[in-house]
């Protein structure tokens, strides 16, 4: 029995710690995980993958696979804990959970737990907040620019808020909490107001009025892949061109050498809420056996997860004439045909107490709305974190301001990824969704496979008909998508032959292409009626051989797997 690894769940792992962690699986599972780099960073850092499989039947290459992904955002950590999570949840319960032998028997996982492995370990140990990528983007001169630029000025480790006294402010102290700022009414005049400032400096600063300076670091991972793209200024953070970037260059690369990928999670933070394409159009234009099996599935990670699963354009785009592009799940479902879902990770509305709300519905809150939502969120922090999670405001000498005060929530674990202690249960519900949409996976199988003598061909040899029934026994079809089909990324089922010497074969084909077999996804009608199944197909071939000889069969389709059988004919 493979020995089981201790790791801590409760904190977030800085690159040196994720790799060891990495590694440490491996070693204490052969046989079953190995981990290797697919390529480098910007700074040079590998990008470790851990791969896992039982190898005992078979490689991880011939059999229908998942890949998961974290941190295309640097700060958004909370993604790489539970790839990490994942790994160790099946490693740790294989032979032991029926449900994980039977995945890593017959599926295979590539996990790789940090994209943006320079932006994460800046994020992880200095104050900054950071999109996705250290190097200077769009404005390569973004450090030396006039203006407002976020930094620590009083020490304490975090960039967070500045209020400054302004009469001209738009902003006021809430009536209900003195921590929260609320918007200044309209017609309201004769209080105290305030400007509301990120915590920083101001870079070649003179007496008067100033700007922002400059975003450093602007590149966004998740806007560099080819699908939908738009340069700057169409698509904010897209890069120079689709896979500009090496950590995204390397991701895709490795995809697109893995054609047995049938499934894909990409993990984001922060909202707790499944996400599925279309980025860019309605429902509407989808194929229809692709929207059934991306609502289906969908529906099973809400039951896990409790997170609804929402279509990005419909419920996820603030602006539907001008939406996000370039991202992950639009690039492998678009335009590979890998059925990819998103989850934006950590749900502080629930926890809260406060709705969810998309895109639609966040614009058009009201200020009393928003009040009141500040209000459970503040009494939420003081419940169930001690007040941990907001810092009260506290006057500060600004070195060019004068008097302003410095306060807010923590933006990087409170905001953006849970307080530390709520992590695990982020990690293991999610996992357990990610099994659920491997175990939906196409998956070959001869379902019969009969030799019969049909006559004598002289000299001691007989002619035998062998008759093989390849089935799709998986939810999803062998292509897994129609997108697949129409885009010509999905190679079909072939059924192949080899005879022992002395054998010849007759009639048929030495490889036969049987095209692609159809899931449980297509079974049935609008109203539960039957239909005739299409997850079968036949093959048949005449031999010519002596009694006692063997054919061995081999049937396989990238994304649903190879199997082979040896079958003597007698």
């Amino acid at each position: 029995m493979p020995t089981k690894v201790e790791l801590d769940f409760t904190r977030y792992h800085k690159y040196d710690e994720l790799v060891e962690a990495l590694n440490r699986l491996a070693a204490a599972h052969p046989g079953l995980a190995r981990v290797y780099s697919i390529g480098r960073s910007l700074d040079g850092r590998d990008q470790w993958l851990i791969e896992i499989t039982n190898e005992a039947t078979g490689p991880a290459a011939d059999k229908p696979a998942y890949h998961i992904n974290g941190n295309h955002h640097a700060g958004e950590v909370t993604g790489s804990s539970v790839a990490l999570y994942t790994a160790w949840y099946l490693l740790s319960r294989y032979g032991d959970d029926q449900e994980v032998t039977d995945l890593l028997d017959t599926r295979a996982f590539y996990i790789l737990p940090r994209i943006a492995v320079d932006g994460s370990e800046k994020y992880l140990t200095t104050p900054y907040m950071i999109r996705s990528s250290v190097r200077l983007y769009p404005d390569s001169e973004a450090e030396t620019k006039d203006g407002l630029y976020p930094e620590d000025i009083n020490g304490d480790g975090k960039v967070l808020t500045m209020r400054v006294r302004d009469d001209s402010g738009e902003w006021k102290v809430s009536d209900g909490d003195a921590r929260l700022m609320v918007r200044r009414r309209p017609d309201e005049n004769g209080g105290t107001y305030y400007r509301l400032l990120t915590e920083g400096l101001i870079r070649n600063y003179k007496e008067g009025p100033f700007t922002a300076a400059p975003n450093r670091w602007g590149v966004d991972f998740n806007r560099n892949y080819p699908a939908n793209w738009s340069p700057e200024p169409r698509q904010r953070g897209a890069g120079s061109f689709p896979f500009s970037e090496p950590e995204i260059h390397n991701l895709a690369r490795f995809i697109l050498e893995h054609p047995n990928i049938a499934g894909a999670m990409s993990y984001h933070t922060t909202g707790g809420v499944i996400l599925r394409p279309f980025a860019t159009q309605s429902d509407e234009k989808f194929p229809p056996k692709d929207l059934a099996a991306y609502k289906a599935i969908g529906e099973r990670g809400e039951e896990i997860t409790g997170y609804p699963c929402w279509q990005i354009w419909e419920r996820f785009t603030a602006n539907k004439g001008r939406p996000e592009v370039g991202s992950f799940p639009e690039w492998v479902y678009e335009d590979l045909g890998i059925l990819a879902y998103e989850i934006e990770l950590w749900d502080m509305n629930t926890q809260a107490g406060v709705p969810k709300r998309d895109f639609k519905g966040l614009i058009e809150l009201t200020d009393k709305e928003r009040e009141e939502d500040g209000l459970k969120f503040l009494q939420w922090n003081d419940r169930e974190l001690g007040g941990r999670g907001f810092t009260d405001w506290a006057p500060f000498d600004h070195p060019q301001l004068g008097a302003v005060e410095i306060g807010g929530w923590d933006p990087k674990f409170v905001r953006q990824n849970p307080p530390p202690h709520l992590l695990p249960g982020e990690c293991h519900k999610c996992a357990r969704f990610t099994l659920r949409h491997a175990a939906a996976s196409p998956r070959l199988k001869l379902a019969q496979a009969k030799a019969e003598r049909v006559g004598g061909a002289g000299s001691g040899a007989s002619l035998w008909k062998l008759a093989v029934t390849v089935e799709n026994e998986g939810y999803l079809p062998t292509a897994v998508t129609e997108m697949a089909v129409s885009n010509r990324r999905a190679k079909p089922v072939t059924a192949k032959i080899a005879l022992t010497a002395g054998a010849e074969l007759v009639f048929g084909r030495e490889k036969e292409d049987l095209g692609h077999l159809g899931g449980r996804v297509a079974a049935g009608g609008a109203f539960g009626g039957g239909g005739v199944p299409d997850n079968q197909k036949m093959v048949t071939w005449l031999i010519k051989a002596p009694a006692g000889g063997e054919a061995t069969v081999t049937v396989e389709s990238p994304r649903a797997g190879k199997v082979t059988r040896e079958v003597v004919l007698s």
